[in-house]
C-alpha cells in the first residue's frame, strides 16, 4: 500500500514523466516538429492531472505535508525536464519554480474545492470539474503573467 504522504508527487512523477518522455520521443523521432511550448499551461495541466489521479486513487487519511509537496514538486519540476534534455541552466531554474507555485496554489484549490464537495451526490464528478474550472482559469489568468 503506497504511504498516502507521498502519494500526490508519485502520481506528479510519473505524470510528468510521461509527458517528457512524450516530447523526448518527438524530438527523436521527429526533429523538424514544433513542440508545444513549456509553460504555465503544461505545468497547469501536469499539476490537474496528477491531482485528479490522487483524488480517485482511494481517500486520504492523513493531512497533507506540505514541505513534502513543495520540496518533491521542485525536484520533479527540476530533474525531469534536465534528464529529458529538455532545459538547462536559468530556464530550468525559472521552470521548476513557476511549476512548485503553480503545483502548490492549485493543490491548495482543489483540495479545498473538493472537500468542500465532498458530501453530496457530486462528489463522484467533483474532481473532474474542479480541475476543468481550474484549468480554464489559469488559461484565463496566464496572460496576466507575461
Amino acid at each position: 500500500m503506497m504511504k498516502n504522504t507521498y502519494r500526490l508527487n508519485t502520481f506528479l512523477a510519473v505524470v510528468a514523466g510521461l509527458v517528457f518522455l512524450g516530447y523526448l520521443a518527438e524530438q527523436a523521432f521527429a526533429p523538424a516538429a514544433i513542440l508545444p511550448p513549456l509553460d504555465l499551461m503544461l505545468i497547469s495541466a501536469i499539476s490537474l492531472v496528477a491531482l485528479v489521479l490522487e483524488r480517485y486513487s482511494g481517500p486520504r487519511t492523513e493531512e497533507r505535508n506540505w514541505l513534502a509537496v513543495l520540496v518533491l514538486s521542485v525536484v520533479t519540476f527540476a530533474l525531469l525536464p534536465l534528464a529529458a534534455g529538455l532545459l538547462t541552466g536559468q530556464a530550468l531554474l525559472r521552470f521548476a519554480l513557476v511549476g512548485c507555485a503553480a503545483f502548490l496554489v492549485l493543490t491548495f484549490l482543489f483540495t479545498a474545492i473538493c472537500d468542500r464537495l465532498a458530501s453530496g451526490t457530486a462528489s463522484k464528478i467533483a474532481p473532474l470539474l474542479s480541475a476543468g474550472i481550474l484549468f480554464l482559469a489559469v488559461q484565463g489568468c496566464s496572460s496576466l503573467f507575461l
